[in-house]
């Protein structure tokens, strides 16, 4: 495993490792031909005025009609195909809008109130409509009236989650009767792994791993590694991590990233998931079984270019020389930004050249603080707790700022000091009987790992 992530500088090539169950549709061909009949008109008489030799009549090429049951069957095959198509259900895909309730969608796609009161009751016994999602589909069926020429509601269905899908259909009675099904999924583990040209990031969704994931291994290695400064072309990275697969082989669900590692300038680092028996918290540990979480997180913000540091500087609008006390990282405008530990927020709002402002109390001592947002995380407020990584606003131009940046500031008893040279604790060391049982579950990932194919191994081959 390490050999392979310090060699991958020479590949040259990104790659990622999927799998697809291609599928073909069944085609049902009905062959019902009639052959034809071999006795045809006779062509006009001298009589009738055509000329000798003259091209026939276009009548004359045309079989003649043989009267009989043919003619019956003929009329009665034309009457069914009609009738059919005339009883043949409706289908019709509705999508949720922002603002429907079922009953509102229902009613747009012309169901009459009593029908949709009576279908939407049917289907709480299987499904609570207030859990419907903007864009999401509903399939209804039609089938003609029998009072009248219109078309009543004869069904109606919808996936409610990936396990399931639920269903309403009108019984002979004319009740509607509820239904659900259970849907095939298939759990594995996914491998994925890539150069990194640009960004971690972006390296890791042009290799197809999940987003998910991706925020989950920066989360991970934001303790240790400055993204804007630590990361070159031609390092690389690879992960590890739980997957859902539906019957048709799409990815339907993303689970936990279970093992990470990053390839930087010839140094391997190494996180693997694991949760002590004695009751501590579930975490990344390196194979050391020194656990990567630490007070603060260096970089509370994904893709990060510091473009102004710690210290005397000329301010870019007030255009005279007076002291940065924090740190300015661009990136684009509404990039999440993450709270850099557990604590709880002293201050959410606009606070004068700060434009919109977030301060997070982290303990007695330490206080960080977030500004220029372009708005605030969901929640966030005064007295709000949060948690390392949580979401406390997204990236803006509020305020004294000439375009989207996060300024970041730390605060020891109240006074700035400079993020970059902040030394936290480290995490906690597993020793005695939790290491060695940490060690077998490092073993067993591995062996994971290795029963997957290589990414680098396959980038390398094509």
């Amino acid at each position: 495993m390490r050999h392979i992530l310090l060699a991958a500088a020479a590949i040259g090539a990104a790659a990622s490792v999927a799998l697809g169950i291609p599928t073909q549709p069944i085609i049902d061909f009905d062959n019902n031909l009639k052959a034809l009949s071999t006795s045809y008109a006779t062509p006009a008489g001298p009589d009738t005025g055509s000329a000798a030799g003259a091209v026939p009549a276009l009548e004359a090429l045309i079989p003649a009609p043989q009267p009989g049951a043919g003619d019956t069957a003929a009329a009665a095959d034309g009457s069914e195909t009609a009738t059919a198509e005339s009883t043949a259900p409706r289908e019709r895909i509705e999508k949720v809008r922002r603002g429907d309730t079922l009953m509102t969608l229902l009613a747009r796609a012309g169901v009459v109130g009593t029908e949709a009161y009576d279908a939407v009751k049917a289907l709480k016994t299987v499904f609570n409509p207030r859990n419907l999602k903007i864009g999401q589909e509903i399939k209804l069926t039609f089938a003609p009236s029998q009072d009248e020429d219109g078309q009543d509601l004869h069904s109606l269905s919808l996936q409610a989650s990936i396990e399931k899908d639920v269903s309403v259909k009108r019984a002979d009675g004319g009740d509607f009767q509820s239904a659900q099904t259970g849907r095939v999924l298939t759990q594995s583990l996914g491998r994925s792994g890539s150069l990194i040209e640009r960004s971690l990031f972006k390296a890791g969704t042009d290799a197809g791993v999940p987003i998910e994931v991706m925020f989950e291994l920066i989360r991970a290695f934001s303790y240790d590694v400055d993204f804007q400064r630590d990361i070159q072309p031609g390092d690389s990275f690879e992960v590890l991590f739980e997957q859902t697969h539906d019957a048709t082989g799409r990815l339907v669900r993303t689970g936990r990233m279970m093992y990470a590692a990053l390839s930087l300038s010839g140094n391997l680092l190494e996180l693997y998931r694991y949760e002590p028996r004695d009751g501590g918290p579930q975490d990344y540990f390196n194979p050391k079984g020194e656990s990567v979480k630490k007070a603060l997180l260096r970089t509370p913000v994904d893709g990060a270019k510091l473009t102004s540091g710690f210290g005397m500087r000329s301010h870019p609008i007030l255009g005279y020389t007076r002291m940065h006390r924090g740190l300015d990282f661009g990136v684009p405008s509404g990039t999440p930004i993450m709270a850099a530990g557990d604590g709880v927020v002293e201050l959410a709002g606009a606070n004068g050249g700060y434009g919109n402002y977030v301060r997070i109390r982290h303990g007695s001592s330490y206080t960080t603080a977030y500004a220029h947002m372009s708005r605030f995380g969901s929640g966030i407020k005064k007295g709000t707790v949060v948690r390392q990584g949580q979401i406390v606003g997204y990236v803006g131009a509020t305020g004294l700022a000439t375009g989207p940046h996060l300024h970041y500031e730390v605060l020891v008893n109240d006074h700035q000091i400079n993020p970059m040279s902040v030394k936290m604790p480290a995490g906690r060391q597993l020793a005695g009987a939790e290491l060695k049982r940490f060690n077998g579950a490092m073993g067993e990932i591995e062996r994971k790992l290795r029963a997957l194919p290589d990414p680098f191994t396959v980038a390398s081959a094509k």
